[in-house]
């Protein structure tokens, strides 16, 4: 049976045609740390956060440079939006992409929003009022240009009918954050939200008193030290060798952050101390938060902390301090004249008390970690008979 045109099998096939035009661009998202997100202006950070768009690379920023829903912000003193050329050769830069595109439809280019699609040069024989008749009306392209090459037709027009529409795969990317220390901080080891006390267990030996178990981890002689932490031992009930005893011993200090897209994360930590630990994280939805904390050992000096969290890492280093306080103590009468070898104590915060006497001058300097809101008398006085006068 001859049909009225005859199929050219040697003329290159529609599809073939179609198919290197209508590859689908694939756009996957990165993510913004927690301190640079907080840096973008509001409008960019609604955007974000409400998961309209998302951040994408350079590499991705070029291919879709041409998109009209691509957005490039760039920080020149502020954060304005830009075009590609400017994004590019700024050296602060980001660039956002809508997570859930509109469908895009190919118009021709003699028609507007009411045009008919162009389905290739291959069929610029058919008139856009052909091609609306012949989608309506099939039998109508099979009368026109016999069954086989009518097939052939009407099978190109459906498919690029169909809307380009960009295959958006998010990737829920690790990510990890700390919080505190914050970088390049300096951490004073007394007791706060972030130090606290640490403490070991100590087997008291024969050989041993409990006020040289004090000095040695306090600093001070003092058996209260030790007996504050032990309920039911004290002075009058003192510990036997044998006995287990809770020591302080040095400071503890809160590193905290937060992960997600990650069950668990790994710190290390470097400096006068060392160590590493893995905390176990719950389950949570992509993308949602897991917040974490851990305190470990210290000593004065620098640290260095990497957390890593799935292949995402984050650092910080910080310096820690022994505070010290000073104390300089003048004892002068009525006329101003110095009261030369007076005894004199101190009690600290911790409850020690210190002794000692005053120079020919009535001067004497003391120093300490546990100075604080120290308390001064002397031997000789009472409380009445003394008071403190102008601090310099």
């Amino acid at each position: 049976m001859l049909t009225k045109d005859a199929v050219n099998f040697k003329h290159a096939h529609i599809f073939d045609e179609i198919k290197d035009e209508a590859t689908e661009p694939v756009v996957t998202f990165a993510y913004v740390r927690r301190a640079e997100f907080f840096l973008l202006p509001k409008k960019l950070q609604r955007l974000i956060q409400d998961n309209q768009y998302g951040v994408i690379d350079k590499r991705q920023a070029a291919r879709l440079r041409d998109d009209p829903r691509s957005q490039f912000w760039a920080n020149e003193k502020t954060w304005r939006k830009v075009s590609y050329n400017t994004y590019k050769n700024t050296a602060q830069g980001l660039a956002v992409y809508p997570k859930d595109p509109v469908s895009t439809t190919k118009f021709s280019s003699s028609g507007g929003a009411n045009a008919a699609p162009d389905y290739s040069a291959s069929e610029h024989f058919l008139s856009d009022s052909n091609q609306a008749n012949f989608l309506a009306n099939p039998a109508l392209l099979n009368s026109q240009y016999g069954e086989g090459q009518a097939k052939y037709i009407a099978q190109s027009m459906q498919q690029n009918s169909r809307a380009l529409k960009p295959t958006v795969v998010e990737v829920h990317l690790p990510a990890v954050c700390i919080y505190k220390p914050i970088l390049q901080s300096t951490v004073l080891l007394k007791a706060s939200h972030q130090v606290r006390q640490n403490f070991s267990n100590h087997l008291l030996q024969a050989s041993e008193t409990v006020e040289q178990l004090a000095e040695q981890y306090t600093g001070y002689k003092n058996a209260n030290l030790i007996y504050d932490y032990n309920l039911g031992f004290s002075n009058r009930k003192p510990a036997k060798p044998g006995t287990s005893l809770r020591v302080p011993d040095g400071w503890k200090l809160n590193i905290e952050g937060s992960s997600s897209n990650s069950r668990s994360v790994v710190i290390k930590w470097q400096g006068p101390t060392s160590g590493q630990v893995t905390l176990q994280l719950d389950k949570k939805r992509p993308d949602e938060v897991s917040f974490w904390q851990h305190f470990f050992a210290v000593k004065p000096g620098l640290y260095n902390v990497i957390v890593t969290a799935s292949g995402a890492v984050d650092t910080t280093t910080f310096t820690v301090e022994q505070p010290t306080l000073s104390y300089e103590v003048e004892l002068l009468d009525e006329a101003g004249e110095p009261q030369a070898n007076m005894g004199y104590k101190i009690r600290l915060r911790n409850g020690h008390v210190i002794t000692g006497q005053l120079d020919q001058n009535g001067y004497a300097n003391v120093s300490g970690p546990d100075f604080e809101n120290a308390k001064v008398s002397f031997f000789e006085l009472a409380d009445h008979d003394w008071s403190v006068g102008n601090i310099t």
